[in-house]
């Protein structure tokens, strides 16, 4: 596959998301700029500035009619733009640092992922997107003592938030009462990320323990484990192909000590039932942040710590594989 290269932001990326209809693709960065791009040939049609000093975007996410974007900031920000204009349509001020953010089905409100500040453990506010107030209109609150949460995303039909934290735990709120109904620690390491598969039916988790696993949304069962020999930082399912993609490599303060090949930052394809390698497309010169599957499953785009997008566009030999 002869790769897309992207260069528009001066930092390292923290998150990259393709829209429903998987024509545009977003990227983020730790100097606080938004890009979005044509996915199918990587032209750039602009960036979304807060103005002033901005802070690390870690994550946005965008809505079903792709009308509306949410980014959450280390700014202690969370913000609405307009897709189509770049104009900030809402903005609510946090105590702290915001890590993630997740619109809900339906696109009417949107929770944002608050750091721990003081004796405060991180806490999930959820926000009326059609509302002017800056109060949210419900506020999830970590158990004190609970490591820092790293992603908290919407679930079925929003009747769930499912959070990853940094000491390896995954937990499940019931959004409705925001009591914790269900919780799992499998691992002992981060787990930066979290992505679902297209019906949100199962997710994938990535751990700093050089894993990935397939939990099952509702139970959060643990379903399948890819094991690799790497830090794992983000990861993705496949909607056409049953494969699963990881990224990552070691660790950005020792990128520079050796070569991009012993850095191990390539991506690494899994087949989802049999939990086998299949493949590995390098490129990055960092470590890779974040990885996202193109809707169509035809593509796929990475960000790395080296402040580069690639897009991959599969070749045909690529659909002809079956383990």
């Amino acid at each position: 596959m002869r790769p897309i290269l992207l260069k528009g932001h001066d930092g390292p990326l923290t998150c990259v998301k393709y829209n429903r209809d998987g024509d545009l693709v977003f990227s983020t960065c730790r100097r606080g700029r938004i890009c979005v791009w044509y996915s199918d040939d990587g032209e750039r049609l602009g960036t979304y500035n807060s103005g002033g000093k901005p802070g690390a975007v870690m994550q946005v996410d965008v809505n079903y009619h792709c009308d509306k974007l949410a980014a959450a900031s280390m700014d202690q920000t969370g913000r609405i733009w307009d897709v189509e204009t770049g104009k900030i349509l809402r903005e609510w001020k946090l105590d702290a640092g915001a890590r993630g953010v997740s619109i809900a089905l339906g696109d009417k409100r949107v929770a944002v992922l608050q750091d721990p500040f003081g004796d405060t453990p991180s806490c999930v506010k959820i926000f009326d997107i059609e509302s002017f107030s800056e109060e949210p209109v419900q506020t999830i609150q970590m158990d004190y003592g609970c490591p820092k949460a790293t992603r908290a995303m919407f679930g079925p039909s929003n009747e769930r938030l499912i959070v990853s934290t940094e000491g390896g735990a995954l937990l499940s709120y019931d959004v409705a009462s925001g009591e914790c109904i269900d919780e799992r620690c499998d691992v002992e390491m981060e787990i930066p990320d979290i992505t679902f598969s297209t019906d949100q039916m199962l997710f994938i988790a990535a751990c700093k323990d050089n894993t990935a696993t397939l939990y099952d949304t509702t139970t959060l069962e643990p379903l399948k484990t890819y094991k690799s020999d790497r830090p794992i930082n983000s990861a993705a399912i496949s909607p056409l192909m049953d494969h699963v993609v990881l990224g990552g490599g070691q660790s950005a303060a020792d990128v520079t000590t050796t070569s991009s090949r012993a850095g191990k930052f390539q991506a690494l394809f899994y087949h989802k039932i049999y939990e086998t390698e299949v493949g590995k497309v390098g490129g990055h010169f960092g470590p890779i942040n974040s990885l996202m599957f193109n809707p169509d499953g035809r593509s796929f785009v990475s960000g790395g710590e080296d402040g580069y997008l690639r897009i991959h566009h599969f070749d045909p030999e690529y659909y002809s594989l079956e383990q």
